[in-house]
């Protein structure tokens, strides 16, 4: 392109201006060799990689997960989604399956996998939007977490617990006692006896008469970029 552009602007002297462009300086090739290898050298290289992009930050981003600073309780995101103030996107990575059984009203379900589709949606978002990644405990959470945080995308923090822990929170006695503690690392706690969804009570818990106690931990940073455990 860059070539291109000096080509043309050549032609356009040697019609326009009436200039012989054999006396122009020698130095004007070197420099749009110089343009056109640099062009070269970003199609070659392309843009980093979300690894490499997380590897840049991981020495400062990595401190915020070992000290647990964006991993948010289930009250807080229920303060949260009921804040006039602030617009919460829940992105609940789980597989489709366990997102059928069970998922908190208004999740968008959005495997790891396919975030890169989302980022620059995510990106358009307003200022005072807050990111919330789930699983069903942390470990996919967290790796949405990482993924989000290399692309720049602010105000991203992790459902403490995942959606077990939400569910130990806010699902009634019924549900509750369903806990199955052979369940595995980052699966489902619980037992439903149908595929409800957001249907289930605890979907959406009434946060009136609730006294939860938290440390709140969600703190917005408005200046947008360009464009853990098993059951026990």
């Amino acid at each position: 392109m860059a070539l291109f552009m000096f080509i043309g602007a050549e032609q356009l002297e040697k019609i326009f201006g009436k200039k012989d462009p054999r006396k122009a300086p020698k130095w004007r090739y070197a420099a749009a060799g110089m343009l056109v290898a640099v062009a070269v050298a970003l199609v070659v290289v392309g843009q980093p990689t979300n690894n490499e992009r997380w590897a840049s930050i991981s020495s400062d981003k990595q401190t915020l997960l070992d000290e647990r600073q964006v991993q948010i309780h289930p009250g807080e995101l229920l303060d949260l989604i009921h804040d006039n103030q602030i617009k919460v996107v829940m992105l609940d990575v789980r597989d489709e399956m366990d997102f059928n059984l069970f998922h908190i009203l208004d999740a968008k379900h959005i495997p790891v996998s396919e975030l890169a589709g989302i980022v620059s949606e995510l990106h358009f978002e307003p200022a005072n939007t807050v990111f919330v990644t789930m699983s069903n405990d942390e470990t996919a959470a967290t790796q949405a977490w990482k993924y989000l945080v290399a692309e720049s995308v602010p105000n991203v923090y992790i459902l403490e617990g995942g959606v077990n822990n939400w569910i130990a929170a806010f699902g009634d006695d019924d549900l509750t006692k369903t806990f199955n503690r052979g369940a595995g690392d980052d699966q489902l706690c619980y037992i439903f006896d149908s595929a409800l969804g957001s249907r289930n009570p605890a979907a959406e818990p009434d946060a009136e008469g609730l006294e939860l106690i938290y440390t709140p931990k969600v703190k917005l940073e408005f200046k947008r970029a360009p464009t853990s455990g098993g059951c026990g």
